[in-house]
């Protein structure tokens, strides 16, 4: 019985290997992930310090995405569409002085 359960096994590794890996079609938001609306307010909300693809390639991550709110003025909501924002990130209405 135990030789049948190491053949079974042995037969199968490769699969259970291969169910590992990550599916190579499947896109990962990026760079050009983004829509217009939603690049304009992550380059809004871009620290000085940080260059622009670092940020954008930072906030690309699901995980930075979820914990950094982005701040949106009613300024902001006045020239670009709401609707189109990408609903991964949090979003936090803030007045304009900051």
């Amino acid at each position: 019985m135990n030789h049948r359960i190491f053949a079974f096994l042995l037969a199968f590794a490769p699969f259970l290997a291969a169910a590992q890996q990550p599916e190579p079609t499947l896109k990962r938001p990026g760079l050009e992930g983004f829509n217009a609306e939603t690049r304009t307010v992550l380059l809004a909300n871009r620290p000085m310090d940080v260059p622009q693809a670092d940020w954008l390639k930072l906030m690309a991550n699901p995980v930075n995405a979820s914990l950094f709110p982005l701040r949106i003025t009613q300024p902001m909501l006045d020239t670009l569409d709401a609707g189109k924002l990408d609903a991964r990130f949090r979003y936090v209405l803030v007045r304009e002085g900051r």
